[in-house]
């Protein structure tokens, strides 16, 4: 073979060799790219469950952390008006309320931990008089009742009481013609309306100012609702966000309640050494109402507003059990079968509410 015959094969079996290893290189180098992607949809795999369960997980915390902190506050406003003697139910909910509109401002403004849903110049001045204070109100409204029926009713027929809100709230959105009446609804509200009349008749420490403010703070309660659906429709509210406007205007109400109606009380009874007496065992009562909304948005976060309404039934049912069993506090037969009736009518008007509601989507 001459030098140019040599070269010519040297060239085509260097080419070759330098084929084969490309060719091998990208054959291990595709199977590499393989076994990394495999790699990665099993970790990927893997991580899902491990991120449901840890959902699971916060979500149980968080629906038991409401659960605690909310029984805790109706416990302790009971202690504080009973027990302590701070009979000032206005006074005792502005402070709660003071402290909502500090922490929600905060979250808000400051240290930005809440995303703000509503744009920047949303609330006007004219929005907050026309929409906000009129909500405000109501909202006033049904913590000065809902404190004021603890000097009057034991904590567990409150408790019974509070599930003839849907009632007041459905006929209400009847009325303003947010929602169509259907037979099944009609039936459901009806049987936690007999169920909460049964109830009623089975109390032995049953007074007509304990039961005119139970339904005063629950007709306030469903107007609140059925006037933050109606007035505030179009502006969607971080629930935080929603408290730091809704909170001032609330406090406006209750400080002007408390001016023309607690205030000299307040001052010839010394009211405000109690408070000063065990500071903290205030400022926990007012930071509890904060902590229940706070909590009451994570469990809708992580599972849905259904599931606050569950357990809020269950909360309820309870705090009627542990008032029987630990303070003493007398629950009839007949009291107990009409609360059981109410919790059924309960449980299907949210079922019908929640199958209507997958319907319209």
């Amino acid at each position: 073979m001459d030098d140019g015959l040599l070269r010519q094969v040297a060239s085509f079996i260097s080419a070759h060799s330098l084929a084969g290893s490309l060719k091998r290189k990208q054959e291990g180098d595709s199977e590499d790219d393989q076994e990394a992607g495999k790699h990665l949809l099993e970790s990927q795999s893997a991580s899902a469950p491990r991120s449901i369960v840890l959902q699971r997980i916060a979500c149980v915390i968080a629906s038991l952390g409401w659960m605690v902190v909310s029984s805790g506050l109706i416990l302790l406003n009971k202690h504080l008006m009973v027990k302590d003697g701070f009979k000032y139910p206005m006074a005792l909910s502005g402070m709660g309320m003071v402290f909502s509109a500090i922490a929600s401002f905060l979250a808000c403004r400051v240290f930005k931990v809440v995303t703000l849903k509503a744009a920047t110049n949303a609330v006007t001045t004219k929005y907050f008089l026309t929409h906000i204070m009129p909500v405000g109100f109501f909202m006033a409204a049904t913590l000065h009742f809902g404190n004021l029926v603890y000097l009057h009713l034991t904590v567990a027929f409150i408790q019974m009481l509070k599930s003839v809100t849907p009632v007041m709230t459905m006929f209400l959105l009847f009325a303003a013609r947010l929602e169509t009446p259907t037979t099944r609804m009609i039936l459901s509200v009806l049987i936690v309306a007999f169920g909460t009349a049964m109830a009623s008749y089975g109390e032995v420490q049953m007074t007509a100012v304990g039961m005119a403010a139970a339904f005063l703070s629950s007709g306030s309660e469903a107007i609140r609702l059925v006037l933050t659906q109606h007035v505030l429709v179009g502006h969607k509210f971080h629930p935080i966000e929603g408290l730091m406007y809704l909170a001032p205007a609330c406090i406006f109400w209750l400080f002007l309640g408390v001016a023309f109606f607690e205030y000299g009380t307040m001052v010839e009874a010394n009211a405000f050494a109690l408070v000063m007496r065990s500071p903290l065992t205030y400022l926990t009562a007012a930071a509890l109402g904060f902590g229940v909304n706070s909590l009451g948005y994570w469990v809708i976060v992580l599972s849905s507003s259904l599931t606050l309404k569950l357990l809020a039934t269950v909360k309820s049912a309870a705090l009627v059990l542990f008032c029987a069993l630990f303070l003493g506090e007398t629950v009839t037969l007949i009291e107990a079968l009409g609360y059981a009736l109410s919790i059924v009518g309960f449980l299907w008007y949210n079922k019908i509410k929640m199958e209507d509601a997958v319907q319209s989507k």
